[in-house]
């Protein structure tokens, strides 16, 4: 009797599972993994895409001097120079043996005709919150010591030796209260990426000395206190060159409508006004194929985040103001390296604000987070007639139709 009733509850435990998988597998149960049999579904957008410029952005961010790299360059009629302050030093050095600055350098520029020159100047200032680094002049920099900048700089970075002669520790023996401040600029065309005190290759001075009341020899070798940049660019005007540029700040504005006739259902079916403002949009993605880079590649990557805006009758290159765009919930910052000859733009919440009817399409900015923070700069190619038709931009939509 106990056999038959443990034989019956294993019966009725496989006829449970049986019927509990059947129901997962029928398309018409509401447990089913797809009882609408409804699949996503990608259109490419190309003629939705109008126009568009670029323009500087309002305001430019500000140089904190918390970056994990410093900039020193003369490029694009951009001029960037670095500033380096220790402190610590002894005010009675008398017999200096050696003295120098390490430096490791992360990136440089293309490869120019002539060899790049990285001077290394010390600041005749007392470099104090009150000190405008943007105006020193050439007077406020004496010469120490330069370097040639190697053609090829590893992954790891290039570490570069400054030898300071002894006479000038002896004439700098009696730092202000701000330390030795020192300063870096290219002699000739070109740029380098300086790892700061932020990373882990810091710059290092290595100082080796007596002084008059001790005998034995001391060293310092100590990172900087502080570090920073300056970054001087020339201002633009609103281009019809589709460009973003990191050294002015300059924005991309491009103008979408959606070309609705495009959504449809899987038997292709052409959707409603009603159907279209309730599909989901599961990715949208800008793609800009790319007219000009040297900066971007394999191993540095791009950093893009859009805005909608909201600027009614754009029709010609003007200034938009932080009033004329504004951040949509759930956008994201676009990353990615370039290894081809485009990259995209992640846009989804605006295109899902569009076909919902929650926003008004008037167009799309987008905007580099890394402005004023490298010489990186990109020109795209437009939609105009004269550009070839595989490097006309296009918007990327994977959507899922309505169910009811």
């Amino acid at each position: 009797m106990e056999s038959f009733q443990a034989i019956l509850k294993l019966l009725t435990c496989l006829i449970l599972i049986l019927m509990t998988l059947s129901g997962c597998t029928d398309k018409n149960n509401l447990t089913g993994d797809n009882f609408s049999d409804i699949r996503a579904i990608t259109v490419n957008d190309g003629t939705g895409i109008i126009s568009g410029f670029s323009f500087p952005a309002e305001t430019q961010v500000t140089i904190t001097g918390s970056e994990t790299k410093l900039l020193s360059g003369n490029y694009q009629n951009a001029v960037a120079i670095s500033f380096l302050r220790f402190t610590g030093l002894s005010s009675t050095i008398t017999n200096p043996d050696s003295c120098f600055l390490k430096i490791n350098i992360s990136r440089r520029s293309p490869l120019p005709r002539n060899p790049l020159i990285l001077k290394l100047y010390k600041l005749n200032k007392v470099w104090s919150d009150s000190l405008d680094l943007s105006n020193i002049s050439e007077s406020d920099l004496s010469s120490l010591a330069e370097c040639t900048v190697p053609d090829s700089i590893g992954n790891s970075g290039q570490e570069i030796t400054f030898n300071i002669p002894s006479n000038e520790v002896l004439e700098w023996n009696n730092p202000d209260s701000t330390g030795w401040n020192f300063a870096l600029k290219t002699e000739n065309t070109g740029w380098v990426e300086i790892s700061s005190r932020e990373s882990s290759n810091s710059p290092k001075l290595n100082i080796k000395y007596k002084t008059e009341t001790e005998g034995e020899w001391i060293t310092y070798n100590q990172s900087p206190a502080k570090d920073t940049y300056t970054l001087e660019a020339q201002e633009t005007d609103p281009s019809e060159l589709w460009k973003i540029s990191n050294l002015n700040s300059t924005c991309l504005y491009i103008k979408y409508q959606p070309t609705y006739t495009l959504f449809k259902d899987n038997d292709e079916n052409q959707l409603s006004d009603i159907q279209i403002k309730r599909l989901t949009v599961n990715k949208a993605e800008i793609v800009l194929h790319i007219k000009n880079n040297d900066y971007y590649n394999a191993t540095t990557s791009y950093s893009l985040y859009p805005f909608n805006v909201i600027k009614d009758s754009i029709t010609d290159p003007v200034l938009l103001l932080k009033s004329d765009y504004e951040t949509l919930v759930y956008t994201v910052t676009s990353k990615g390296t370039i290894t081809g000859d485009s990259l995209t733009v992640d846009i989804t919440p605006i295109v899902q604000a569009y076909t919902s009817g929650d926003k008004i399409p008037k167009g799309i900015m987008i905007q580099s987070t890394q402005e004023r923070k490298n010489f990186g700069t990109l020109e795209f190619w437009d939609c105009n007639a004269s550009t070839p038709v595989e490097k006309k931009p296009y918007i990327k939509i994977t959507y899922t139709p309505p169910y009811l």
